[in-house]
């Protein structure tokens, strides 16, 4: 997306108070959701004893350790340090580590776990992955390649629920 197209963005997303605080809302409580919801799981199944509780911890978390390194190494500027708008939500200026998004690429690791689980619980997450990830372009966190990148970097992780 181009300076122009962030801009749009973030004119359209403060057109009226209740767009503006209803996308904050979406852009920080929405990750909350599937981590909330993990973290519960992860408790359950290991006090059930649950065959696949270890995959369904350490899929998730290997991705998400992994995400960090690779940003970490990377170091990919953030949108609003390499073009020119005003971004919708507050920054800070010369973060860089925005490829991959780890929001994204965390959210599709735990629908990968609960897809794992259970095909239904699995899809529903995949579809909050995808809110996750349009939400971080929209408010002017990522580029696309980096929430595109964030979405695909969990899957050879979960080969590790075939084994």
């Amino acid at each position: 997306m181009t300076a122009q197209g962030y801009q749009s963005c973030t004119d359209w997303l403060n057109h009226t108070p209740k767009r503006r605080q209803f996308f904050l809302f979406l852009f920080r409580r929405l990750p909350l959701v599937p981590a909330i919801s993990y973290a519960g799981a992860v408790l359950f199944l290991f006090v059930t004893q649950h065959a696949v509780r270890f995959h369904f911890l350490l899929v998730p978390a290997v991705t998400f350790l992994a995400a960090t390194f690779l940003r970490k190494a990377l170091n990919f500027p953030r949108p609003y340090d390499q073009l020119a708008y005003t971004p919708f939500l507050p920054v800070h200026p010369g973060k860089g580590k925005s490829f991959p998004s780890r929001h994204s690429a965390s959210a599709v690791a735990i629908a990968l776990a609960f897809g794992a689980v259970n095909g239904w619980a699995g899809l529903a997450f995949g579809l909050i992955a995808l809110a996750i990830g349009v939400c971080r372009v929209i408010g002017g966190a990522h580029f696309w390649r980096d929430v595109i990148a964030g979405w695909l970097f969990p899957l050879p992780f979960a080969l590790l629920y075939l084994l």
